[in-house]
């Protein structure tokens, strides 16, 4: 195994989330039109009820016209009265105080009708695992610095029918990355001085991109992606800068602390070395500091969120499963309710930068080995695994990478992460690792096939 883990240690210091802008690829890359369900007429467009000062937002699935709403334990849902939007123009019966024991179906005055149930019973971290399944990143976007959205994407930015196309293409979830702390101005997003307040508008930027997947019928995992202000500090600098992560932290739990669990926080995305560097940076004693500092806050207002933690040296596996990454301790009543992650090109002189070819039986091995060694540490600890980004980039530095090495990688990774239990999401920027076409809503054949169970 330790060779095995030095090996990992070596591959994985080096992941594709980086400035990458939209590319063309090769003529073999073969993209499909999108196909499958339409959305059904939006006409309620929001239901919440409000439970001790918490307004609890429902699922409000624009394919089915189901809507779940979860509630803490405990709560009494014989007689809740709801707030609901809908369509402009439109109405909805019955109005005031329900007894949700049961489903109760609402009638729209266009003649949509929406089934609601309520849910008191939490899911626990392996389920919400099971939810993320086979996901995909929308990269490149929310998380682009400097620049804001847009900036790393020739201008495209997310929209609705990104979330409707992944659920037809049998996507389970979503990672939406978010650059908080480092658009092109340091306080378009967040404040660089105290009280290091979230742009209120970037926050409902968030609020709305996380909203369109939930109510896609997609679980949503929104992290702090870019965050160079902290992720690559050690010591008494990172201290320095935790007040502002930690407001920064206390802010997005407090917003989102009504949302469904479909809605996944991820704390902090590639703890590395400095850029530039290949030492320094943050250590596992840091980053155990972090986590645990930041799961506290969490747990203050939220206290069965599912929360994603990962190792330092950009996530690499080596650095989860090598015995000194720490998870945090979670008090929460009925967990804990952590899934821990890990990033996955591996051969980077393969996956990343297009040298050589991959899928011979010594390959394969070497990934089930890998993969295995993962699953096995996530059973001793007791943590579902989360491979968070996943991919092979279709060329680097002009040199295009083996066709069919590159989905012989998709499937054989796919399979084997599937096979240990494992969930995971296809990396896809728009650039490099191009899968879904965001303007001719298409996406790479090949890949799909891949990936699909």
């Amino acid at each position: 195994m330790k060779h095995i883990l030095l090996a990992l240690s070596l591959v994985w210091l080096v992941t594709a989330c980086s400035t990458v802008t939209a590319s063309s690829h090769s003529v073999a890359d073969s993209y499909v039109p999108v196909t499958g369900a339409s959305p059904l007429p939006e006409s309620l467009v929001s239901f919440s009820v409000n439970v001790q000062s918490v307004n609890y937002r429902a699922v409000v699935n624009r394919f089915t016209h189901a809507v779940t709403l979860y509630l803490p334990p405990g709560t009494s849902v014989t007689s809740l009265t709801p707030s609901i939007t809908t369509a402009a123009g439109l109405t909805v019966s019955p109005s005031g105080a329900q007894d949700f024991s049961s489903p109760v179906t609402y009638k729209v005055s266009d003649g949509s009708t929406y089934t609601v149930t309520v849910n008191t019973t939490v899911p626990s971290a392996a389920q919400v695992n099971s939810w993320l399944g086979t996901g995909i990143n929308l990269g490149n976007d929310l998380d682009a610095w400097p620049g804001d959205e847009g900036s790393w994407t020739n201008g495209v930015v997310a929209q609705k029918t990104f979330f409707d196309d992944y659920k037809n293409l049998g996507f389970s979830s979503v990672r939406v990355p978010i650059t908080w702390g480092m658009a092109s101005n340091p306080s378009d997003r967040l404040s660089a001085t105290s009280p290091y307040s979230i742009n209120p508008a970037f926050l409902a930027r968030v609020d709305q991109v996380a909203g369109w997947g939930i109510d896609a019928g997609l679980t949503v995992v929104i992290n702090a992606h870019h965050e160079n202000w902290i992720r690559t500090l050690t010591g008494s600098a990172m201290t320095a800068q935790l007040p502002r992560f930690e407001a920064l932290w206390t802010q997005i739990a407090q917003h989102f602390a009504g949302w469904p669990p479909q809605l996944v926080f991820e704390i902090l995305n590639e703890p590395q070395p400095p850029a530039g560097s290949s030492t320094g940076g943050m250590t596992n004693a840091d980053l155990k500091v972090l986590n645990q500092d930041i799961l506290n806050i969490i747990r203050k207002y939220d206290p069965t969120r599912v929360v994603i933690v990962g190792a330092n040296q950009w996530n690499s596996l080596s650095s989860l499963v090598g015995g000194t990454f720490s998870l945090p301790v979670d008090s929460a009543a009925g967990g804990p309710y952590l899934i821990a992650t890990f990033h996955n090109y591996n051969p980077w002189s393969f996956a990343g930068q297009s040298s050589g070819t991959w899928g011979s039986s010594s390959d394969i091995a070497s990934m089930k080995a890998q993969l295995d060694i993962a699953a096995a540490w996530g059973k001793q600890n007791n943590v579902p695994l989360y491979m968070g980004e996943y991919g092979v980039t279709h060329q680097y530095n002009g040199m295009s990478t083996d066709p069919t090495s590159r989905i012989a990688w998709y499937t054989q990774v796919t399979q084997l992460a599937r096979a240990d239990g494992i969930s995971m999401a296809l990396w896809d920027d728009y650039g490099d690792f191009k899968l879904y076409g965001r303007v001719s809503r298409t996406f790479e054949s090949a890949v799909l096939k891949a990936v699909q169970p």
